[in-house]
């Protein structure tokens, strides 16, 4: 008989929980499903912003400066073809001797940046490469200069002398997102130069987009970028839409209030 009564108890619990788990369940809400990482699009627009170090240099009035602005594309949150225009500016007097350089010319570069970050969430970590060049006329002044054979000092002045500079840049950099369109970020860059080309009077000190006029040097930039176009776009109409779960587990919060 005990052993009876122990099994028409436990059969009495186990059909009592049978029963009463749906409306256990009815009345706890549904936890709401986790939304899906974002995926990037195909094209994801169109970015444009210019370089605050060269700006900076100038107003400081330093020996040279490279103005910069910047036009790139962004696909699949991946892949940034850009392109940059700068002009430099360069006025240098005396170092060494009482040597005067200047010249203000226009430069370019054209690359691609990758980013390396594998997350949709603004945060931008780039690799990148670019080509660029110049064409640039400088003038050289030197009043006291000395005569080699002579030894006698005489002014010299030439204007309009013609170079040109090619090379290449590594670039690395970090870019995150500000506030709403607005972008920042800095890259560290190595500059090598692939053909350099002076007149027969001398090299030029500086040449436009690359610096002091060596073989190679680094450079730095800190970018401000504003995303227009399908980005900009994006950015605006992105909101937060609830999921499913979520909405049913609202609708009987209220309907038990």
């Amino acid at each position: 008989m005990t052993r009876l009564r122990i099994f028409r108890f436990i059969c009495s619990i186990w059909l009592s929980a049978i029963l009463t788990s749906p409306l256990l369940a009815q009345g706890k809400p549904m936890p709401a499903q986790i939304p899906a990482e974002e995926k990037a699009p195909l094209f994801g627009g169109i970015a444009v912003g210019a370089d605050l170090v060269g700006f900076a240099m100038k107003g400081m009035g330093l020996k040279y400066a490279n103005m910069e602005v910047s036009g790139r594309l962004n696909f699949k949150e991946k892949y940034f073809p850009i392109v940059e225009l700068g002009i430099g500016d360069c006025t240098r007097e005396g170092g060494e001797n009482t040597n005067k350089f200047s010249t203000t010319a226009p430069y370019y570069r054209i690359g691609m940046d990758y980013n390396f970050n594998k997350k949709v969430n603004g945060n931008r970590f780039f690799g990148g490469l670019r080509y660029a060049f110049t064409t640039y006329d400088f003038d050289f002044e030197n009043p006291d200069f000395a005569d080699p054979v002579y030894g006698t000092s005489t002014p010299i002045a030439f204007q309009d002398l013609h170079a040109k500079k090619q090379w290449v840049e590594v670039c690395l950099g970090v870019e995150c997102k500000l506030w709403s369109i607005v972008r920042m970020g800095w890259s560290l860059r190595y500059k090598v130069s692939v053909k350099n080309v002076n007149p027969v009077y001398g090299n030029a000190w500086y040449a436009p987009g690359f610096g002091k006029n060596d073989t190679s040097t680094w450079g730095g930039t800190v970018n401000l970028m504003f995303d227009i176009g399908k980005s900009a776009l994006r950015n605006k109409s992105k909101k937060h839409v609830p999921s499913p779960q979520a909405e049913a587990a609202t609708e009987e919060t209220e309907r038990k209030e």
